[in-house]
């Protein structure tokens, strides 16, 4: 595995484990199958209804819980009031602590809502806070008018939707960008891309392998997620290969920059 390092200091894998769409029947088993193949960080939210089960499948597991980074989104709250009664459930769902704690997408009152992280994270119930599916003047003014810098917005990204503008920007602000459907869930037959598949077969690696390693090339977290055991390996299997400059540039020209996701941004 190799981590990159947040704006507060802590460190955080560039791959880890999404649990959306997993039923809470089955979470518990993917979640300590993909710790057993070298997961270290396990993407979980409110609205997935599976916290609980990712916090017990953790602490069945045989890796110690400081070792494994957990984050979790709370829903957009009305208030303040609201947004701290859940981040308390979350956290007491998922364990004594959250390692990183996101709004889940901008609502009506997200300063308001940015704020109880700031104060659940200086209480200590959170490591780290960050927001997601944040774009344009909902980022920018959390910035501006709240205390802590987010260390991570998390949005779709992959190689269809790059997202190099808005990659810059946070670069600059010293926020990471982590990517959700990376794999664009595997619709429109993505997997069958010519230039994908040209790129696997030079690098004797799979077209997943290489939509996941060339956003990790670029220094995007991403978040694959599967209930097949051996994708859920394959996933993984990212560091023994590198995408050349060549391969970069072919890639970059699939850029679509609009949204495979008709109900997000």
């Amino acid at each position: 595995m190799e981590y990159t390092t947040l704006n507060n200091g802590i460190k955080i894998p560039l791959v880890g484990f999404g649990v959306y769409q997993i039923p809470t029947s089955k979470t518990v088993k993917a979640v300590m199958t993909a710790l057993d193949n070298g997961y270290r960080m396990i993407d979980t939210a409110d609205y997935y209804h599976n916290e609980k089960e990712v916090g017990e499948a953790v602490a069945k597991s045989d890796v110690p819980r400081d070792q494994v980074f957990i984050t979790s989104k709370i829903q957009p709250a009305p208030d303040y009031d609201t947004a701290m009664k859940e981040i308390d459930e979350s956290v007491s769902r998922i364990g004594d602590y959250v390692d990183l704690m996101l709004i889940h997408w901008p609502g009506p009152a997200n300063v308001e809502n940015y704020r109880a992280l700031e104060d659940a994270q200086k209480a200590g119930k959170l490591r780290s806070i960050g927001l997601s599916s944040f774009y344009g003047k909902e980022y920018q003014e959390i910035l501006d008018k709240c205390d802590v810098t987010p260390v991570i917005d998390q949005n779709e990204t992959h190689i269809f939707r790059q997202q190099r503008d808005f990659h810059e920007q946070l670069e600059n602000d010293g926020v990471k960008l982590e990517a959700w459907s990376p794999l664009v869930e595997g619709i429109h037959d993505v997997f069958e891309t010519p230039t994908l598949k040209q790129i696997a077969e030079k690098h004797h690696t799979t077209t997943p392998q290489v939509m996941l390693r060339c956003l990790v090339q670029r220094g995007i977290i991403v978040l694959p997620r599967s209930e097949n055991p051996s994708h859920i390996a394959d996933d993984i299997d990212l560091f023994g290969f590198e995408l050349d400059i060549d391969d970069m540039m072919e890639i970059r020209k699939l850029d679509q920059e609009q949204s495979y996701f008709d109900n997000f941004f």
